[in-house]
């Protein structure tokens, strides 16, 4: 008897930690899929490639999954283009995030660069 239990928790040992990275691959996998085709449309609404970034995070049991637009600063037109788009394809249970990039500061721009020596 105490063989049969030794055993069963060895199996446990192996098979929870299996079984656990198995769902979390299924999840990445699917966050991936959801990734390409808004990106795919992205692309397609945009005629091509764009400086417009997609980023997919996977929904787990304590919060959902979220997909993140952002651009750099000065292309933010490129977000309200393909905003209907991406919309149309973010699947329930899924939030739309939108990133704000941070704005450049007029000492920034107006400062020129040194030489490196």
């Amino acid at each position: 008897m105490e063989a049969v239990l030794a055993a069963l928790f060895i199996a446990a040992l192996i098979a929870v930690p299996l079984g656990v990275l198995a769902v979390r691959d299924r999840r990445y996998q699917s966050a991936e899929i959801i990734g390409a085709d808004i990106r795919a449309a992205v692309r397609h609404r945009l005629h091509g490639e764009s400086l417009l970034s997609v980023h997919v995070t996977p929904a787990t049991y304590t919060r959902p999954g979220r997909v993140v637009l952002s651009t750099p600063t000065g292309y933010e037109d490129l977000t309200e283009t393909v905003w209907s788009t991406v919309v149309k394809r973010v699947p329930p249970g899924y939030e739309l995030v939108v990133t704000r990039p941070s704005p450049v500061t007029q000492a920034r721009t107006t400062q020129a660069l040194s030489r490196a020596a």
